[in-house]
């Protein structure tokens, strides 16, 4: 009974650390990058080149990883690189070519670089270049973890396009004597002078013209052009002046008297006597009545109302 009991016990172990080893086998053939690292069989190979091996700075490269592995030990379509450039730049699409013949399965990375900034010129003559290291990454078919190998890139030569040569037979240009010193034609005080004086002429000039053009005599007051007419001219006015205004009766026998006053003055005593009818009517005289004896006096003396 006992040794039943102690096979029982230890076939339920046995059981249980194979259950656990087929657990461990999934978890790794399903686990990504984080699962731990296997050595790459005898069967994967590597191989990183720079080319063109020598080249002038500024001048595009291609940098190629090639691997060759057993298809039936590595999964074709896993494989990867990563890898850092710097100081050189992608100068395209990274290209991968993947081919399988008999079970020998083949890939190709190709990346296009270019450099055109300060680290990767050459610091002499010829200077030697060297890439970080990359990556290459897989997993296996049977899935006993994911494999990694380091892929050391091969120094390559970058040649500056300029030799020690070129830079001896130059020939500068610039002089380090002293520069003449620098004449003038004209002082630059007489020549501010000549400038100085030309300005006040032109703004003479256009404050005289501003004044002649905007200058206009002034016009006579009425006081002025009243002295300028005759008694008998002023008399024709008030006369006017009254009939069209709407003066009163007794305002308008008053101006046609004194109308009849000034032609006496001046030896027309018909004209004056129709003005003193016009002025003492028994019915103020009508505009009609003033204005024809403005009229006849006018053609008589050739005084002119305003």
């Amino acid at each position: 009974m006992t040794a039943k009991r102690a096979a029982l016990i230890g076939f339920q172990v046995v059981l249980a650390i194979l259950v656990g080893l087929a657990i461990r086998e999934l978890w790794l053939a399903r686990s990504g990058d984080d699962g731990p690292a296997t050595s790459a069989p005898e069967t994967l190979a590597v191989q990183a080149r720079v080319t063109p091996a020598v080249h002038t700075f500024g001048e595009p490269v291609v940098a190629t990883v090639e691997v060759v592995a057993d298809a039936n030990l590595i999964r074709p379509d896993t494989i990867r690189v990563d890898a850092d450039f710097e100081p050189y730049e992608a100068d395209g699409d990274p290209t991968v070519e993947r081919s399988v013949v008999d079970s020998v399965s083949r890939v190709v990375f190709s990346y296009p670089l270019r450099c055109l900034r300060e680290g990767c010129d050459a610091a002499s003559a010829r200077g030697v270049a060297q890439l970080e290291p990359a990556l290459v990454r897989y997993r296996f078919v049977e899935g006993s973890g994911p494999g990694r190998r380091v892929v050391e890139w091969p120094p390559f030569e970058v040649a500056s396009r300029v030799s020690r040569d070129d830079l001896d037979g130059l020939r500068w240009r610039a002089s380090d004597s002293a520069l003449p010193v620098v004449t003038t034609r004209i002082s630059p005080l007489g020549l501010a002078l000549a400038l100085l004086a030309v300005a006040l002429a032109l703004v003479g000039a256009a404050v005289w013209l501003a004044r002649r053009l905007w200058h206009t005599p002034p016009e006579p007051t009425v006081e002025e052009a009243r002295l300028d007419r005759s008694r008998l001219e002023r008399a024709l006015d008030l006369v006017l002046a009254d009939a069209g205004n709407g003066a009163s009766a007794p305002d308008r026998r008053q101006t046609l008297e004194r109308l009849a006053r000034e032609l006496v003055d001046v030896g027309q005593d018909g004209l004056a006597e129709d003005a003193r009818t016009l002025a003492w009517s028994p019915s103020p005289a009508s505009g009609a009545d003033v204005d024809g004896l403005v009229r006849r006096v006018t053609e008589a003396t050739g005084a002119g109302a305003t």
